[in-house]
C-alpha cells in the first residue's frame, strides 16, 4: 500500500468501525430525556412515530435514536414538535408518519454536525388533498405558508432549528439537508438545491428547479452530491460545495454509468483504489437502490471514466446508508422501515463480485414507527460553553474606579481630569489597597502630588517599589514599571501611611492605569 493509500481509507470519519456481531434491539421513545453527548463511531437513526398512533400522512413526531455498533440502544433525542421563541429551536421539526422517501440523514462533511429534516408543523397536521381528492398528507401543506425546518445537532447533543426554509422555492416534499457549520444545502420534491446559512429563513437555489425530484444531500471528498428519481440519479451539484445559482444549466452533473432507472435514496462514496472521480479521490459507490427488486444495495466501482455495477443485494425497503471504511473491509449500515441492519463488503476495493452475507440487524424499530435514514453520530460542539470571563486588564488606560479592582480599606473618589471618567480614588488610611490584574508590556500607576500627599507603594507580583508623593505644588506623579508580555500580573497600589517630613499629611491619590 503506497503512503498515499494509508492516509485516505476512512473517509466517512467514523472513529469506531461497525461490529459484524449484532443482536436486535428494541428502540423506546423517551419522552422529556435530557440528551447526552454522543459517543463517536456510534450510529444515528432517524425514527418516525412514537409508538402511541398508528402513522398515517400527518405530521408525526421525530426522535433521532442512538445506537452502538453493537447494537446496544444508547438514547432518543426527541426533536421539538412545537416551536419557541427566542431559543435555539424556534421551529417544529416533524414529519409525514407515512413519507417513506423523508429523513434521509446526512453528517457535515467534517463529521462535526448532522444536518435533519421536517416540517414546521404540530403533530397532527395535514395538507390539502391531493390530486384524486381524498388523500391529505403533510407533505401538500403549502411551502409558502408551511416552513421546511432544517434542524442542526451537535455532537453534545444539542439540537438548533433555527433555520427554515420558507417560500415558493422550498420543496414541496422535504427529504435530506447537509450542513458545514455555515451553509446549510436542503432539496426534496419540486424544488431543486437551496442554499442558506444556519438560522437563514431564505433560501438560493444553487441547482435544479421547481420540477426536480430529488432526495439525498451529501458532502463527499469535498463535493456537494445529490440523490435522486430517475432524472438526476446521483449528480454532483455544481462545483465543491456552491452557495450561488450556477451561471448555466441545471447545475447538476449526473454521475455515469449508473443504472437507468436507480431510485438513489441513501448513497456513500469510499476511497478505496487509486482512481479517483470528477476532481475526487472517490473511486467506490454504494447505494440505497428503491427501484430494483423492492430494494436492493447496489455496489459501483469507477475505472478511471465511468462507474459500473459491481453487483447487488438484496434488501427490501432500503432507504438509509452509511459506510465506514477499514484496512480495505466496509461496513454499511443500512436502514428499512422496520430495521437498522449491518451488511460487510470484506472486499471493498475489488470491482466485481460483490455478493456480501445477508444483512445482520442492529436494531428493530418499535411497533407503531418507522425508521428512515441513518449516519455516524457527530463529533461536534454545536454550543460550546461561554469562555471564562477574563478577569485581566488589557492593553488600554483605565480608572481606578473599574469593576475589575478590588478595593481595602477607605477609598473615595476625587476629580482627576487625567483619569478616564475623571474620577480617581483617594485613601489614608495605613494598608488600603487597590489590587487588579493585567496583561501587557509595562504599567504606569499615575498619582496626584501635593502637600497633604504621603508615600505609596506599587506592588507588582509581590515587588514593591515605594513612591513619595509629596510636591509643593500639585500635580500629576507617574510611575511606569516593565513587566512580561504575555503574562497575567498582579498590580496593587497600597497607602504607606508614611510621608515626607515637608508633607502635611499621607494620602494616597490615585488617578489612572495605563497598561501598554
Amino acid at each position: 500500500m503506497s503512503p498515499r493509500r494509508r492516509t485516505r481509507l476512512r473517509i466517512l470519519g467514523a472513529t469506531v468501525a461497525l461490529s459484524t456481531a449484532a443482536v436486535a434491539v428494541p428502540l423506546l421513545s423517551q419522552p422529556g430525556a435530557q440528551a447526552a453527548a454522543f459517543t463517536g463511531g456510534n450510529l444515528v437513526v432517524y425514527r418516525v412515530g412514537d409508538g402511541s398512533t398508528p402513522l398515517t400522512n400527518a405530521a408525526a413526531p421525530v426522535f433521532l435514536d442512538e445506537v452502538s455498533s453493537t447494537g446496544a440502544k444508547r438514547q432518543s433525542l426527541a426533536l421539538p414538535v412545537t416551536g419557541t421563541a427566542g431559543t435555539d429551536t424556534p421551529y417544529a421539526l416533524t414529519a409525514t408518519g407515512q413519507g417513506r422517501s423523508e429523513g434521509l440523514l446526512a453528517r457535515s462533511g467534517d463529521g462535526r454536525f448532522l444536518a435533519v429534516t421536517g416540517y414546521d408543523a404540530p403533530v397532527g397536521t395535514t395538507g390539502p388533498a391531493a390530486g384524486d381528492a381524498t388523500t391529505t398528507s403533510l407533505a401538500n401543506t403549502d411551502p409558502t405558508t408551511v416552513g421546511r425546518t432544517v434542524a442542526i445537532v451537535g455532537g453534545d447533543g444539542a439540537i438548533d432549528t433555527t433555520t427554515r426554509v420558507l417560500g415558493a422555492d422550498a420543496p414541496k416534499i422535504v427529504r435530506s439537508a447537509v450542513t458545514d457549520g455555515t451553509n446549510v444545502w436542503v432539496t426534496g420534491g419540486n424544488g431543486g438545491v437551496l442554499a442558506t446559512t444556519i438560522g437563514g429563513t431564505t433560501a438560493t437555489r444553487v441547482a435544479g428547479d421547481a420540477t426536480s425530484n430529488l432526495t439525498a444531500l451529501t458532502v463527499q471528498g469535498g463535493q456537494l452530491f445529490s440523490g435522486g428519481v430517475l432524472a438526476d440519479r446521483l449528480a454532483a451539484v455544481g462545483t465543491g460545495t456552491p452557495t450561488a445559482a450556477p451561471a448555466s444549466g441545471s447545475g447538476l452533473t449526473d454521475v455515469p454509468g449508473l443504472s437507468a432507472n436507480l431510485l438513489a435514496y441513501g448513497y456513500a462514496f469510499a476511497d478505496l483504489t487509486d482512481q479517483g472521480y470528477a476532481g475526487t479521490a472517490l473511486d467506490t459507490l454504494y447505494v440505497a437502490d428503491a427501484s430494483r427488486r423492492g430494494g436492493t444495495l447496489d455496489k459501483y466501482a469507477f475505472d478511471g471514466q465511468s462507474w459500473s455495477l459491481a453487483g447487488y443485494l438484496d434488501v427490501p425497503g432500503i432507504s438509509g446508508l452509511v459506510a465506514d471504511v477499514r484496512n480495505g473491509s466496509v461496513s454499511l449500515a443500512v436502514t428499512t422501515p422496520a430495521a437498522l441492519q449491518l451488511v460487510t463488503d470484506a472486499q471493498g476495493a475489488a470491482r466485481t463480485g460483490f455478493a456480501p452475507a445477508a444483512p445482520t440487524t442492529l436494531a428493530s424499530a418499535p411497533t407503531g414507527t418507522e425508521f428512515r435514514g441513518v449516519a455516524l453520530a457527530p463529533t461536534g460542539v454545536l454550543n460550546p460553553p461561554p469562555p471564562p470571563p477574563v478577569d485581566y486588564l488589557t492593553k488600554g488606560s483605565y480608572a481606578w474606579t473599574n469593576a475589575k479592582v478590588v478595593r481595602k480599606g477607605t477609598w473615595k473618589t476625587f476629580t482627576a481630569s487625567y483619569a478616564p471618567g475623571r474620577k480617581g480614588l483617594f485613601a489614608k488610611t495605613k494598608n488600603a489597597t487597590l489590587t487588579t490584574k493585567v496583561r501587557g508590556a509595562a504599567v504606569t500607576v499615575t498619582f496626584t502630588g501635593g502637600t497633604t500627599s504621603g508615600k505609596a507603594a506599587v506592588v507588582i507580583d509581590g515587588k514593591a517599589t515605594t513612591i513619595d508623593l509629596y510636591r509643593a505644588k500639585t500635580g500629576t506623579v507617574a510611575k511606569t514599571i516593565k513587566v512580561t508580555a504575555g503574562v497575567t500580573h498582579t498590580v496593587q497600589v497600597k497607602v504607606l501611611g508614611t510621608r515626607n517630613a515637608k508633607s502635611k499629611g499621607t494620602a494616597v491619590y490615585v488617578g489612572s492605569l495605563r497598561i501598554s
